[in-house]
């Protein structure tokens, strides 16, 4: 109780310290954008309109509208909404390592605890008001009350995760998936009808729940998950041929990005040295990676727009279960807190780690992209000093739209779409991954900066034709 108790200050401490920060990347439109239109709509209103209902149950953005009525539009009471969100994380993480039973002792949880919770896009995830925040919980959730049996909570887990996202209605047919092969590889817990039953029973409620309202989606606008005029619809086309090669190449990329890397290669070295044991809770560990990778990433090798870091947010926390149960078969003290250390400073300099402007970056996916909010309010008050209206300034997403979906100030102008044959301004940093090589080069050559803005790694340029 009492670490819960400091896990719940450290959770509010965490939502304070962004508060005022705005929304950013795809919580423009899961959080701020959704939430803005249910907050005008009469309460118990369902379903979205079409140009922003990504087939989701869109429970996230409803949330978040319930807390502005209670307490009004703004970034504080948005971040504040987030706390028990981000205990959830917090605490779950902390009850899983006290499962697994990792023979640290008492002081030396917190080690394999910061180790869990320090993953750069997990932190990244926790600084926005995101419904990523709401599926890592739950997953944590849903394992911890498997390994403890409790069926209850194993209940709100998977509720939690239906109302999350689609995605998060695959990563509860994952656990389903996890726990029903533990019944056919572990003669302990048997192979009965009724076993599996008895396993089937506490996803009914949230099994049923996201049916009945896709059944309702489906029957109101002819479509589940996405349709042919959806916005989104070119990004998440199937592909096929070489692009399954490359989509293939990228979820190997994201696996190891943003100091990654350091967790796998201490995992196979940890694994190696520990003479590859593989003992009944490796098995499961091993099982629950490779059930969590299929689900998640298999998606993503066919849809582009489905290989984000955050959709491989559960796989990223069970190669870190997975390393932990290995490095506990390893006596030698010397090098478990040896791997532990070379993990926790990868996982801290993966905020650190800034592409190329040449490279696509998952820009909420680490904490690097935080000067950029500074460099907003400057160019910002650039614009305003100038007197050049919003209207006039192309640029690319993240930035399109009225600033109220950002700062949620009642501010309606914004930037607009670029279009360099027919602009006089330009916005760019490079946070934007939407500008074309041949484009930036079009930029610098026929384009003047009028106003630059630098701070680690991150820069804006607002450009004035020439």
């Amino acid at each position: 109780m009492r670490t819960s108790f400091w896990l719940l200050g450290l959770a509010l401490g965490i939502g304070w310290l962004v508060a005022a920060e705005p929304f950013f990347w795809d919580t423009i439109q899961l959080g701020a954008r959704h939430a803005d239109w249910f907050y005008h709509q009469p309460l118990g209103t369902l379903l979205l309109p079409t140009e922003m209902d990504s087939g989701h149950i869109p429970a996230f953005g409803a949330f978040l509208s319930v807390c502005w009525r209670w307490f009004g539009p703004s970034l504080l009471v948005s971040h504040l909404a987030m706390v028990p969100f981000i205990w959830l994380v917090l605490w779950q993480s902390y009850r899983l390592v006290e499962a697994l039973d990792l023979g640290f002792g008492k002081i030396g949880l917190w080690l394999p605890f910061s180790l869990l919770v320090l993953d750069a896009t997990l932190v990244a995830q926790l600084s926005l008001i995101s419904p990523d925040i709401v599926l890592a919980g739950a997953f944590l959730l849903g394992i911890n009350s498997f390994l403890r049996k409790e069926p209850w909570w194993l209940s709100l887990a998977v509720i939690l995760l239906g109302l999350t996202s689609l995605r998060g209605m695959m990563v509860a047919l994952g656990l389903f998936l996890w726990q029903l092969t533990m019944v056919f590889i572990d003669k302990q817990e048997g192979r009965g009808i009724r076993k599996i039953f008895g396993l089937l029973l506490p996803y009914l409620p949230g099994g049923l729940l996201a049916l009945a309202y896709l059944l309702y989606h489906y029957l109101v606008t002819g479509w589940v998950g996405t349709h042919s005029d959806s916005p989104w619809a070119e990004s998440f086309a199937s592909q096929g041929g070489l692009s399954l090669i490359k989509q293939a190449a990228i979820v190997v990329w994201r696996m190891l990005d943003f100091g990654r890397i350091f967790l796998v290669l201490a995992l196979l070295l940890s694994w190696w040295r520990s003479g590859w044991v593989w003992n009944r809770r490796i098995q499961k560990a091993t099982l629950l990676l490779l059930i969590m990778g299929l689900v998640l990433a298999l998606p993503a090798l066919i849809s582009p727009g489905l290989a984000q870091h955050r959709y491989l947010l559960p796989v990223y926390l069970s190669v870190a279960c997975l390393f932990l149960l290995v490095l506990k078969e390893i006596k030698n003290r010397t090098w478990t807190t040896i791997m532990v250390v070379v993990v926790l400073l990868g996982q801290v300099s993966g905020h650190l780690w800034v592409y190329p402007e040449q490279v696509a970056q998952g820009w909420d996916a680490s904490l690097a992209h935080k000067p950029y909010f500074a460099a907003k309010v400057a160019g910002m008050a650039f614009l305003q000093n100038e007197q050049i209206p919003l209207s006039r300034v192309g640029t690319a997403f993240p930035e399109v739209g009225e600033q109220h979906l950002r700062q949620l100030n009642g501010d309606k102008a914004g930037l607009v779409a670029y279009d360099l044959a027919q602009q006089d301004y330009i916005w760019y940093s490079n946070i934007m991954n939407d500008f074309s090589e041949e484009e930036l080069l079009t930029l610098q050559k026929d384009w003047e900066p009028i106003f630059t803005f630098r701070k680690r790694g991150i820069y804006l340029k607002i450009y004035h034709r020439k």
